[in-house]
Order: C-alpha cells, then structure tokens, then sequence
C-alpha cells in the first residue's frame, strides 16, 4: 500500500487554466508568493507548459531577477517560439540584463507581428535609446504615440527622449500639458526641470516645492523632486533655497560613503601600476588608435569635450560606455581579494589583452562602423587608465579638468545614482576629490605623454584654440565643425544634456560663488585644492 504522505495527485489537464488563473489573480494583487506557488503547482506535474513558464518569467521579471526572467522565456519560446507575448516579455528582460542590442532583435520581430501593439514600440524605443541610436529611438516612440495619442503618461516618456535628442522645446511642451492635465505630474516636473531653464516669473518652482509636501510620493520620486525644485530654484537665483532642497534630498536618502576604504583601493592601485609594470607590458594590446577615452571628475566638461569631437566628420560619441569597468571585474577588480586584480595582470599573455580588446572594440563597432575614433567618455574611467595604457598602447586619453570647487559643488547638486556614493556629503565629496587628484597625478608620473589635460576653463576662455588642441590630439585634420558643437544632433544622457546644446557660456565659471556660506566643509576638505 503506498504511503499516504508521499502520495499526491497529478494535477490533470483539465486543471491547469483554472490554476493558471489563480496564479495571475494573486499576482495582479501584488501576492508573488502565492502566484509563484500556482504557477509551480503546474510546472510541478507539466514542466514544459509554456504560459506557466512565461508567468515564472514574469515574477522573475518584477523581482528585478532578469537573468532568471530570461531562463524561463527562453523555455517557454522553445515551446512557442513565435508567441509575441513571450517574445516580447523575453525582449524587456533582455533591456533589464542591459543587453539592447539582442532586445532590440527581439522586439522587432514583436512590431512585425503586432504592429498595433504600443508598448512594443516604447520598449524597442527604449532599448534604441540604450544603444545612442537617437533617430531609431523617436521614430519607434512616434509609432507608439500614433497608436495611443491619448495617452499622457507614453506623451512623457517620449518626451524624455527629445531632452537626450536636444529638442528642450518641444520636450518642455510636452511636461507642461501633463503637468496641466495632472498626469504623471511628479515625473513631468522632473523632465521640465532637464528641459527648461526657469525664468523668475515662472510658477512650476512653487509648484515643485508644494508636491513635496504630499505624503503619496515615493521615496525615488520625492528625491528627483527635490533635485528638480533645487535646480528650478536655482535658475531663479533663489540659491540658499536651492541648497536647502539639495541638503534635504542628501538627508532623506542617509547615504554613506566609506571613503577610507575607497583611498586605499586607489593606493592598491597605485602599487600595482608602477612605471616598470606598465612598461613591461606596454606591447601586449590592441595597436588600434580607434578608442578615445575621455576621463575625470563627473561635471568637469567631460561631456562638452565629447559633444566637440563627435561634431567631427570622422569621430562618433559613444556616451559612457561601462566595458572597461566589465573588463577590469573580468580579471578580478572590485573584487572581495584585492589582490586577484594585480595578479591577474601580472600573469596577462598578449593572447588574453588581445582578446579582452577585441571585446571592447566590438562595443565601439556596434555604436559606429565608419567612424575612424569613436570616444568613451565614462568619467570614472580615470580609475582605470592603466589597464587602459596596456590594452591600447596608442589610444587616445583625455583628461578633463576643472575648478576644484566647481567641480564638487556641480556634483553635489546633482541627482546622481547609487554608484556616486562619495557625493552623500560635501566633507566626504571634497576627500574624494583630493584621491581622485592624487590619482590623477600618479597616473601622468607613471604614464608620462600619454594623457592630455584639457580644462574646463581655457575651453570657455577661447573655445576654438581648445577645441584645435583636441583634435590634434586624436591626430585627425581640423574641420570647422567643431566648432558648431550645439547643433550635433546625437543623444545625450547625462546631466549636461542642456548645457551641450547651447553656445559656450562663461556663467559655470566660479558658480560655486552662489553657495559659498554653505561650503565650509567641503573647502576644509579640499584643503590647498579649494584656492
């Protein structure tokens, strides 16, 4: 007789639709335990059903697990390889791996077969946009525009695309209707203050300030809210205001930054790339000239220098690429053993740079075939730069500099990520500002003629002069585009996506000057520096 307690029913055909339902009800309800247990109930007893495997996939999905999410689609594609609700579940997974090249395969074949379908459009536009691919981008957003015209909240996010493509106008058009209609208000007042340079008269700053108040924004909203309010307020000359929202968003998020344990990784670093270290291994890379890396503190013109190559004929901007940082985890940097990194580049084989190379050059290829430099503008690249020298002995390195107190004080007020941690403080930012220049200065000792600083300021001062000393720096002939560098029409994502799109302007020089009752901590902390 078989035991009763190891004895169970196979849950039968019949039966899997109705579980299916349950799973889905408990999901919609947000209870992802209870659906992930329906949905495993059927794969228990049927482990190839594909809409269980896509609802998995789901959960995966929502846990932020896109790894995961992608191992149950691609099961379930292998079921119903052109079922386009799992393709296109499939191609969102692949955006949230950070791998748009393949989800933009993906949700392409989605539009061919369900060219009425919005959200494919949106997703395939933002998986363009990943790419830099600004054209691409909008037209997929106007396809899922024209198929929901109505629709305030899709309005927005393709607005969000026109501030990274430089069209501020009609992006602040655009978060000003929603803003009216109160639709995805927080949001849109976010995008305005990225679109828009505020004039005293303007309402939207108070409007800002009195929707912090509400108790029904999250705490993500409510920090890109502040950082909006302060930007707004600063336009308005209202500074000490705009450094009360700053101070707050600071506070409200309590970061904190081991900045002990950061100046020791960087003296690690400073170990392990001695002059005869690099020397030895200064003919293991790639001999491509084709990279530029464009390197210094966030905010130091970083890029403004970007913008100005890529309005050369022959130079394409790729943004900020992350590969470098892939390639350095690749051997063991940021690892929990700090010494893995130094040993595996002290065991390199020009087969392995070669290799890791290659890598990286197929990325710039993806981003432009023709171009004959294609620039890397990661500001934190300059962490790394002598991985960089023994990869690519003959690429370009640019070092972008700028007011040290400038610099911190920009930083501070923006609204940067996690990754940023050092900018939870003006103490804490002002130490890490005093490694990143002790770095700096480490790397032209042991890298001598190998990196070119550009500052900030002699590019406001006389922009062409600057700008001709860029350029025979990459070792290309001069053309006059450079110096129309505001109307190159590429994306752009980062912080200076307003400022890339105007004339050169001397008003961010000493801007730290409007906050200067505020910054005792950070002068002390940037000591000499801070003169």
């Amino acid at each position: 007789m078989q035991n009763s307690l190891t004895s169970r029913r196979k849950l039968p055909a019949s039966e899997i639709v109705p579980v299916l339902k349950k799973g889905v009800a408990a999901q919609q309800a947000g209870d992802f335990t209870r659906a992930e247990f329906h949905y495993q109930t059927v794969l228990r007893d049927h482990p190839k059903y594909p809409d269980a495997l896509n609802m998995m996939g789901t959960i995966a999905l929502e846990a932020k697990k896109p790894a995961i999410a992608s191992g149950y689609f691609r099961k379930a594609l292998k079921q119903m390889p052109r079922n386009p609700i799992f393709l296109f579940n499939m191609g969102c997974a692949q955006l949230a791996e950070k791998k748009p090249q393949i989800a933009i395969e993906t949700l392409r074949k989605v539009t061919l077969m369900q060219p009425e379908h919005a959200k494919s459009w949106v997703t395939l536009g933002q998986a363009e946009a990943a790419l830099g691919k600004h054209a691409e981008a909008l037209a997929a957003f106007d396809q899922a525009v024209t198929l929901r015209p109505d629709d305030m909240r899709l309005a927005v996010e393709r607005a969000e695309v026109l501030v990274n493509l430089g069209q501020m106008q009609d992006a602040a058009d655009i978060f000003r209707a929603a803003i009216r209609a109160d639709v995805e208000t927080s949001r849109a007042m976010i995008g305005l203050s990225m679109a828009h340079k505020f004039k005293p008269d303007d309402p939207e700053p108070a409007l800002m300030t009195g929707l912090l108040d509400s108790d029904q924004l999250t705490a993500k909203i409510r920090r890109g809210l502040r950082y909006a309010a302060g930007k707004a307020l600063a336009d308005q000359k209202n500074y000490d205001a705009a450094f009360t929202q700053f101070v707050t968003a600071k506070d409200e998020t309590g970061e904190k930054f081991a900045i002990d344990t950061h100046r020791e990784a960087f003296a690690k670093r400073k170990e392990i790339f001695t002059a005869p270290f690099l020397e030895a291994r200064s003919n293991l890379g790639s001999p491509s000239e084709r990279p530029i890396f464009v390197v210094g503190m966030p905010r130091s013109g970083t890029t403004l220098t970007e913008q100005i190559l890529a309005s050369h004929p022959q130079i394409a901007g790729a943004g900020e690429l992350s590969n470098i940082r892939m390639l350095a985890g690749d051997l063991g940097f940021g690892d929990i053993d700090r010494t893995r990194f130094g040993r595996s580049l002290e065991k390199l084989t020009e087969g392995q740079a070669r290799k890791l190379a290659s890598r990286y050059l197929a990325v710039l290829k993806r981003h432009s075939a023709s171009a004959q430099r294609v620039v890397d503008k990661m500001p934190h690249n300059y962490e790394l730069l002598g991985l960089i020298a023994i990869l690519f002995p003959r690429a370009q390195i640019i070092h972008c500099q700028r007011d040290a107190m400038d610099t911190c004080v920009s930083c501070f007020t923006q609204h940067f990520s996690e990754t940023h941690g050092y900018n939870a403080d003006l103490r804490t930012l002002g130490q890490y500002y005093r490694a990143y220049d002790d770095l700096m200065a480490h790397w032209h000792t042991v890298l001598p003629g190998r990196i070119l600083d550009s500052r900030y300021e002699d590019m406001i001062a006389d922009q062409e002069a600057a700008s001709r000393r860029l350029i025979a720096w990459t070792g290309l002939e001069w053309d006059d585009a450079c110096l129309s560098f505001q109307n190159t029409e590429r994306m752009v994502k980062t912080p200076s996506r307003w400022q890339v799109r105007q004339p050169i302007y001397k008003t961010s020089v000493k801007k730290w000057q409007n906050y200067a009752e505020h910054l005792g901590p950070l002068k002390q902390a940037l000591g000499s520096l801070a003169e």
